[in-house]
This record gives C-alpha cells, sequence and structure tokens, in this order.
C-alpha cells in the first residue's frame, strides 16, 4: 500500500522501503442456515404440509427463498409430528453471496377431522311385523383422500336394546351411508320362548352404533338415535266353536259352551300385507255383544294350531251359561283382539250362540265320504272311505243322551299294510240341533269313544278310550247327496281345534277341520226345539206371554226363511183377511229398527239385509192378531 513509512528511531537508514502493488484479497459466500416451522393443520388425509421458513441473512441482503414441497412422516392425527421440506431454494440481488442446505425438518401437529353422525328409519309409524328401513350417515366421513381410511367401518342398529343387524358403510359423494333395508319388527327370540317386549306396540327408540372409529376423525355422536312408532298388526279370527248346544236334560238349565277360535295373523288372508309375525303375542277376549258386557278376560293367544305356523294360534274358554226360566237363550257373541300385538274388533266376527232345553231332539245316519285332507296322528289314507252309522237322542223325558256312533277309517302303517280303525262312542256328552230352516238342519255332537284296530277282525288291538269325538253335520234335505259332515278326534279331552292334538280329522282345511259332502248315505237332523216359532198372541205387544200357535186358532200365519240367516229374511204372509199388515221390528234391548205399514196380505217380502248379527223379534199385526218371530241374523 503507497505511503507506508518505518517509525522506529532505531531503524535509522537500515532500511530501504519498497511498494508492491497490484494484490488482491478474497471474499467467499455466507452459509445460510434456513429453518422450516411447520404449521398445524387439521387430518385431511394426504402428506401435504405447509411451512414457514426462516434464515440468518446478512441485514440488509435482499433475496426471497421457497421451497418446493413439505410433507408429512407420519399423516395421521398426533402432535410433534415431522415435516420433511425439500426443494429449498433462494432468488434474488444477494442470493449469489450464500450457501444453503436445499432440505429441513419442522415440527407441527395434526388434529381430527370433525364429522356428524344421524340415524333416520322409514317409515316412522310402523304395525308390529311389517317392514322398516333404517339409514345411518356420518356427514363428511368418507375418505379424504384416495386410498385412505374412512370415518368408520360400520353402524349396528338397535331397537330398545335389541340388535336389528349391522350394515358397512358406503360412500356417498363425501359422506358414508349404511342402510339396513326393509326389516321386519320381530323379536329374534328362540322358537316357544316369551319375547322380550322391544318389539310391543308404542314409542320405541332406535340407535345406530357407530363401530370401528377411525382415530383421524372426531365424531360428534358414536350412537345416534331417532323414535320410531310401533302400531298393533292385524288379525283375522274364525270361530271353531260351540254355536248351539243343549242343557243336559230337559229339566237342566245350565249348559258349558266351548267358545273357540282360531286367530291368524292377516298375512294368512290378505297378500297386501305379507310380512307375518308371531301370533303368540296376541290376546283375546270373547264379549257378550247384546248387553256389552265381557264373557271372559284376556286370552293369551299361546297354543298354535299347527306348532310349525307360528301365524295361527287358538284361544279358547269354557263358558258357563244358565237359562233360568226360558227355555232358551240366543246371545251374540264377539271376539275381541287387542291389549297385545295384535288387533280386530269387527261385528262381521261376531257369531250367535243358542243354549236350549232339548224336547225330541235326534239324528240319525249312515253314509261315507272320501277324506282326502286328512291330518292327525292317524290320519286316513287320502281318498280312502270312511263308514259312518249312528243314531243319538234324547229320551222321552229329556232326561238323557242316548245312542250310539260307529266310524270305520282306513290307515297304511309302516308295515305297508293297510289298517283298519274304529271309532265307537261310549259316552254321550252333549247335542245341539238347530232345524230353523226345514231345508238346511245342522247338528253338532260330542262323545267319549274307544278307539280299535280292528284289521285283524280275530284279534283286535284296543288303542285305548276317554278320547272325545266331535261330529258337526248338516241335512240339506232328502235324498242326501248335498248332505255333509266332519270327523275331529281329539287326544284325550284336549282341543279338537289343534293340530297336534288331533289323533283324526276327516277333513283339514283353512286350520280347522270342516265338514265335507257325502260320497254316499243320508243325514237326518230333528228337533223338538225351533229357532223363530211362529207365535200369536192377544194382548199388548212385548209385555205377553208368547204361545205356541198350535194352541190358539189364529186367521194370520207367518212363515221365515231362512233363519238364521247371513243376508235377509224373507217372510210368508198368509191370512184369510184382505186387511192390510204392519211389521215391526226391534232389537234385543227393545229398540226399533224397522217399521213397515201398509203390506199386502197374502204376500212375501224380505227385510234384514242391513241388520248387524244379533237376535231380532218381529211383531206382525193384522187387526188383533199378532204374530211374534224370533229373527236371528248371522255374521257374513
Amino acid at each position: 500500500a503507497s505511503g507506508a513509512s518505518i517509525n522506529d528511531a532505531n531503524a535509522g537508514g537500515n532500511y530501504t522501503i519498497h511498494y508492491v502493488t497490484n494484490l488482491s484479497g478474497a471474499i467467499t459466500t455466507r452459509t445460510l442456515t434456513i429453518i422450516a416451522t411447520g404449521v398445524n393443520k387439521f387430518y385431511d388425509g394426504t402428506t401435504a404440509a405447509t411451512v414457514i421458513l426462516s434464515d440468518n441473512r446478512v441485514p440488509g441482503d435482499v433475496f426471497t427463498d421457497s421451497y418446493t414441497s413439505a410433507t408429512f412422516s407420519d399423516i395421521n392425527v398426533g402432535a410433534g409430528k415431522t415435516v420433511s421440506v425439500f426443494g429449498i431454494s433462494i432468488s434474488g440481488i444477494n442470493a449469489a453471496n450464500y450457501t444453503y442446505i436445499k432440505t429441513a425438518t419442522a415440527k407441527a401437529n395434526i388434529s381430527a377431522y370433525a364429522v356428524y353422525t344421524s340415524v333416520t328409519v322409514n317409515p316412522v309409524s310402523q304395525q308390529y311385523s311389517d317392514l322398516v328401513t333404517y339409514s345411518a350417515t356420518i356427514k363428511g366421513g368418507a375418505p379424504l383422500a384416495a386410498g385412505t381410511a374412512q370415518a368408520a367401518v360400520s353402524a349396528t342398529f338397535k331397537l330398545g336394546s335389541q340388535s336389528i343387524g349391522a350394515v358397512s358403510f358406503a360412500v356417498s359423494g363425501g359422506d358414508l351411508v349404511a342402510t339396513l333395508t326393509n326389516q321386519p319388527l320381530l323379536e329374534p327370540t328362540p322358537f316357544g320362548t316369551t319375547p322380550t317386549g322391544q318389539m310391543a306396540p308404542g314409542g320405541t327408540t332406535v340407535t345406530a352404533v357407530i363401530n370401528l372409529l377411525n382415530s383421524n376423525y372426531n365424531i360428534n355422536n358414536s350412537a345416534p338415535t331417532t323414535g320410531l312408532t310401533i302400531t298393533q298388526e292385524d288379525a283375522t279370527v274364525d270361530y271353531t266353536g260351540d254355536v248351539i248346544k243343549a242343557t243336559a236334560s230337559a229339566t237342566t238349565t245350565t249348559a258349558t259352551i266351548n267358545l273357540r277360535a282360531n286367530i291368524s295373523d292377516i298375512s294368512v288372508t290378505s297378500s297386501l300385507d305379507p310380512n307375518p309375525g308371531d301370533i303368540r303375542n296376541a290376546k283375546v277376549k270373547f264379549v257378550n255383544r247384546d248387553l256389552g258386557i265381557d264373557i271372559s278376560g284376556w286370552i293369551p293367544v299361546s297354543t298354535l294350531v299347527n306348532s310349525a305356523d307360528t301365524r295361527v294360534g287358538t284361544v279358547s274358554y269354557a263358558w258357563n251359561v244358565t237359562l233360568g226360566s226360558a227355555t232358551d237363550v240366543e246371545t251374540t257373541v264377539g271376539i275381541v283382539v287387542d291389549n297385545g300385538y295384535y288387533l280386530r274388533n269387527q261385528n262381521s266376527d261376531d257369531i250367535v250362540v243358542t243354549v236350549y232345553v232339548p224336547n225330541g231332539d235326534f239324528i240319525t245316519g249312515g253314509g261315507y265320504i272320501n277324506p282326502t285332507l286328512s291330518v292327525g296322528t292317524k290320519k286316513s289314507d287320502v281318498g280312502a272311505r270312511t263308514n259312518f252309522g249312528f243314531n243319538v237322542k234324547f229320551n222321552k223325558s229329556g232326561t238323557n243322551l242316548q245312542g250310539n256312533m260307529n266310524i270305520i277309517f282306513r290307515r297304511t302303517e309302516s308295515d305297508n299294510v293297510v289298517h283298519i280303525y274304529q271309532i265307537k262312542a261310549n259316552a254321550m256328552q252333549s247335542l245341539g240341533v238347530n232345524a230353523t230352516n226345514a231345508s238346511r238342519q245342522t247338528a253338532e255332537y260330542v262323545s267319549k269313544t274307544n278307539l280299535t284296530d280292528i284289521t285283524n277282525p280275530l284279534a283286535p288291538v284296543s288303542l285305548g278310550g276317554g278320547n272325545y269325538l266331535y261330529v258337526k253335520m248338516t241335512d240339506n234335505g232328502e235324498p242326501g247327496s248335498k248332505d255333509s259332515i266332519s270327523f275331529a278326534l281329539a287326544n284325550g279331552n284336549t282341543d279338537p281345534t289343534v293340530l297336534s292334538n288331533l289323533i283324526y280329522s276327516s277333513n283339514w282345511v283353512s286350520n280347522k277341520t270342516q265338514q265335507m259332502n257325502l260320497s254316499g248315505g243320508n243325514l237326518v237332523v230333528h228337533s223338538g226345539f225351533n229357532l223363530g216359532t211362529v207365535s200369536s198372541v192377544y194382548q199388548t205387544p212385548w209385555n205377553t206371554v208368547i204361545v205356541p200357535q198350535n194352541l190358539i186358532p189364529e186367521k194370520l200365519a207367518v212363515r221365515v226363511m231362512p233363519n238364521p240367516s247371513s243376508n235377509y229374511f224373507t217372510l210368508g204372509l198368509k191370512s184369510g183377511s184382505n186387511d192390510k199388515v204392519t211389521i215391526a221390528v226391534v232389537d234385543i234391548a227393545g229398540r226399533t229398527v224397522e217399521l213397515r205399514n201398509d203390506v199386502p196380505a197374502n204376500s212375501n217380502l224380505q227385510l234384514g239385509s242391513s241388520y248387524h248379527p244379533g237376535v231380532y223379534f218381529a211383531q206382525v199385526v193384522q187387526g188383533k192378531d199378532i204374530v211374534i218371530l224370533k229373527l236371528i241374523k248371522e255374521g257374513r
């Protein structure tokens, strides 16, 4: 450098200074430290991250720093996740003065992604045993990036505490949806056990339990709920019990009526509701429609007609009827299904039950039928002939039921031999006869019996006694080709309407023993008791004693057919006078239901087609002649 000098006095002139020129110094680049600071984020299913770069640049230097990508080494929810930053670069007027590393790391937090759950049912109100669709939704629960997990795997639906079923979630846009389609409202209890009550009619809670939650999602509710209303299912009823029965003798005024009915889920008879429940969840009571009172309490339908079919059950009730001073009592009996899982209360199901004091009743007949729908532990071969002969009557004093009945049927056993079986009545229990309609007279008969295998006539085999035989028959007049009969032999005194109780039924149709036409022979039904007997009075109507017509001569004669009737009654009027006739009809409570004036004498007229089932009295008046008729309207 020029201008250099030596200031040491001792040096004196000992030194000569030479000036060297054109010397240069080196300035090196500064090492730049770049720090990546991670920015926290919510889980989004990707590795992408955002960071902020900081550095130790010389104050005043101008350049721009950037990076091409920043990724998490672990994309799942958590704190202190490592972020790797790649492709760091700087640019600008002072960038050349620096040396830097093009990668860096940082720490950041990943928070759970918020999603929202809900559950719905369709419909929100449904009958027991019918179908309901359940749907659970996780809003925003679909995978947030390809190949990553969704918010949950499946949903288990519960009704009350009972599990209905589990369904996997499916992606729907950005959401997850799990749908359990058309599930019946049934309690999947083991066969024969008591229901848990989860499907009982009323309001209940539906829950969707979200299964296998992914920790990267924050679910607001892992078990969302909604409401469902279950209503009672429709039932049908089919009366199978006694409809007419005599007291034990002409001096007895009480009788026990066996009220029975098959109760069926509506699916048995209607294709519009094909989803059956368990009829054992039903309860039934028998009621007196005429008086508006209960005959029985609530009876659980605990017995199935066929143990393999939970759609059809049967109930029964022994009803003790007292006639008092009357010779007969007719009661309109209704069958109410309620107080359980099923509902039905229709007047169309009502039946008229008659109890009377017998006077000259008898049944007789003989012939054969060819059953094709026989059932029971000793059901006959299809088409094999069943022969019968009988004569049953009350003695002259009406104090004792006597007679006999002999039935023979055929069945192929496991030894491949056709066995011949004989049913013989040995203790008459009851006889009921209805000869109201001369062209269609009916009877019902019950007896204890002996059952014998008579295949080898020289060595008959007794199969026991004490079994009850139930016979129903219809005498449709001569020559007998249109007559019909049915036989049901039950094990002991068990219910003959239950399939498992039957030893032999001649014709099992629609879950009950029904009559079938004779293939040969004839039936005769006769009764000294006649519903609707023409009577005559000569005093003020309704407060008088009804006098049998054969004791008082009368100018006016009235005949009614049919009676009972499920449709209308035809009244035939005959008189020696041409005076007009007045007809008044009242129900059993004395309320007038129909009044006709100026009816021509010696004419026929129809009435009663709109009457409800029950007992009515028709007063037919011509001048001083009055005829009172008892009309019985049956349900259709």
